[in-house]
């Protein structure tokens, strides 16, 4: 009578053949991970700026003075002031800050406005009004965008780059998508 040998667990290939498997999946995963952490950040920012720049809308129907957002593209920040009054217009210390992460910056700024001005600022009235503003961001790769209305003072974060933008528009019926 012959014995036959079991064999009892796996072979060296076959160890080396999950390996494998498992190596390929944690690579494709980390490089997933490491795309949408960029996209994640930029979007972050924009929420960041989005919700300073409801919170000087607030400030300003509550006060009853006018608030305002400065942006610093220099030192990417966003500042809420309250307004400059008339006896110190220097003495207003910021009511928050944010500062946009390293990967982040200002890629286009607009803001409409009656009078011509060089300053990034956005004035909130105290009846919930602001100036109409686009404010894009980029990482390099991705675009965020933060819109403000100018009748309604109602802030807006879209994802991707903005290619057409009627600002002089108002949907009503539109579905309420802005940042809450």
């Amino acid at each position: 009578m012959k014995k036959t040998l079991q064999q009892n667990g796996f072979t060296l290939i076959e160890l080396l053949a999950v390996a494998a498997v498992i190596a390929a999946a944690a690579l494709a995963s980390t490089a997933l991970m490491l795309r949408n952490q960029s996209k994640t950040r930029l979007l972050q920012a924009a929420q960041e700026i989005a919700l300073t720049a409801k919170a000087a809308r607030i400030q300003a129907v509550q006060s009853g003075q006018p608030c305002r957002l400065t942006l610093d593209r220099e030192n990417k920040k966003v500042s809420m002031l309250p307004s400059e009054s008339q006896e110190n217009p220097s003495a207003s210390a910021p009511i928050k800050t944010v500062q946009l992460p390293s990967s982040v910056s200002f890629e286009q700024i607009l803001i409409l406005s009656d009078e011509p001005t060089d300053a990034l600022e956005i004035e909130f009235q105290p009846n919930g009004s602001a100036k109409t503003a686009v404010i894009q961001l980029s990482d390099g790769k991705n675009q965020a965008a933060v819109t403000i209305h100018q009748i309604t003072g109602r802030v807006k974060v879209t994802s991707g780059e903005l290619t057409t933008l009627l600002l002089d528009r108002v949907d009503l019926d539109e579905e309420q998508s802005a940042v809450q």
